[in-house]
């Protein structure tokens, strides 16, 4: 049996409320009966309390709905041998009729035809010994317990559907999950393919930068030149740090397109939202390192995956002097917390920060991306 209906199979408090409530009403009906001679006849005063046994067992309509119903029947037929005619079909009925409905609901085929059967002839076995119905009255009850057992039937069908749906659900968010590392691993392999370029680029500028350098021996040009080379040799590390924080040491050919950008980040929004998304975009915007363009643009991907299917999210890129601030605000939706902690991790790479706040069913997320600037 499914995760869903497992759960429903224990004992709870409606059931005991349930219980409480038939027993309650069993005991008043039978209390009228052992008042009124023309209804009890001889009625016996010991009759009342033991009619607790026949109600008792819808505790476990859950926990064992055929055993429950056995008990039910068991219990009945030993209140008739004892005392004669003391039932009341005003909780008898009701009762068969939770009963017969559990045993539909929350078992199998078999066991639950088993319970139907049991219902059938408690009912019929009611009719026969109640003074106030007649044998007669028996069909219509014995249809009303087929229909509630249908019932149960229609009920179980849509909640074991409802379960295939939920183990559907939680294979797609695996899947997208799955798909959003390999992307992460793919855009890894990519930046590989540039770090020989970076590298060889980046060599070629310092090795003109001492070529042109003076050889006159002028100590003011000479300090001038080491320090552009300096601030060159910063920069290329800068770089590579962000290129190699981000690397992953994978077999197989790496694709050469080049990674997005934050460029993309109007066509993807309109893509995954559709176009009422807004995107706005603040400050200055300029040019990024490599790395920074990459996982700002990964950090809002992954962070509109935290986001439900509704269109009223806000996507902001603000340019700040030494820092790039990603804001995004939508409709959380379930499940958000590995969406949130893969753009986190993004954001580490280069020694960023990412807050997150849910309020009212809306998700508020901010990055900031430190950027060095040139000296």
């Amino acid at each position: 049996m499914m995760h869903h209906m497992a759960t429903d199979l224990a004992v709870k408090t409606r059931d005991i409320v349930i219980a409480a409530v038939l027993s309650v009403l069993g005991i008043g009906l039978m209390v009228l009966n052992v008042a009124d001679p023309a209804v009890g006849g001889n009625a016996s005063i010991f009759a009342v309390p033991t009619f607790l046994v026949v109600t008792a067992p819808l505790v476990w309509r859950r926990a064992a709905p055929t055993t429950a119903l056995a008990a039910t029947f068991a219990a009945l037929l030993a209140h008739v041998a004892l005392f004669g005619s003391m039932t009341r079909c005003g909780v008898i009925f009701p009762a068969v009729f939770i009963l017969v409905f559990a045993n539909a609901a929350f078992l199998h085929l078999r066991p639950a035809l088993l319970g139907l059967a049991l219902a059938l002839a408690l009912v019929v076995v009611t009719s026969v010994t109640d003074r106030q119905i007649a044998i007669v009255d028996a069909p219509l009850f014995c249809g009303l317990s087929a229909a509630f057992w249908g019932i149960g039937r229609l009920v179980r069908s849509r909640s074991r559907l409802v379960d295939a749906l939920d183990v559907q659900t939680d294979e797609l968010r695996s899947a997208r999950d799955e798909r959003a590392r390999l992307e992460v691993a793919t855009d890894r392999a990519r930046l590989s393919v540039e770090l020989e370029g970076l590298l060889q680029r980046r060599l070629g500028e310092l090795a003109r930068i001492v070529d042109a350098a003076p050889s006159d021996g002028n100590p003011r040009a000479a300090t001038a030149s080491l320090a552009e080379i300096e601030r060159q040799g910063r920069h290329t590390l800068e770089q590579l740090r962000a290129v190699v924080g981000v690397l992953r040491n994978e077999p197989g050919d790496a694709p050469t397109a080049p990674p997005p950008t934050l460029t993309h980040l109007d066509a993807m929004l309109v893509r995954v939202k559709g176009a009422d998304a807004r995107l706005t975009v603040e400050g200055n915007p300029r040019a990024l390192p490599a790395g920074v363009e990459l996982s700002a643009y990964r950090i809002v991907e992954h962070l509109l995956g935290a986001l439900d299917d509704r269109r009223d999210v806000d996507v902001r890129v603000r340019f700040a002097g030494d820092a790039l601030e990603l804001t995004i605000t939508g409709s959380s939706r379930r499940g958000s917390r590995g969406a949130i902690e893969r753009a986190r991790e993004r954001t580490r790479l280069h020694h960023g920060s990412l807050k997150a706040t849910v309020r009212d069913g809306r998700i508020e997320a901010v990055a900031l991306l430190p950027v060095a600037t040139a000296s």
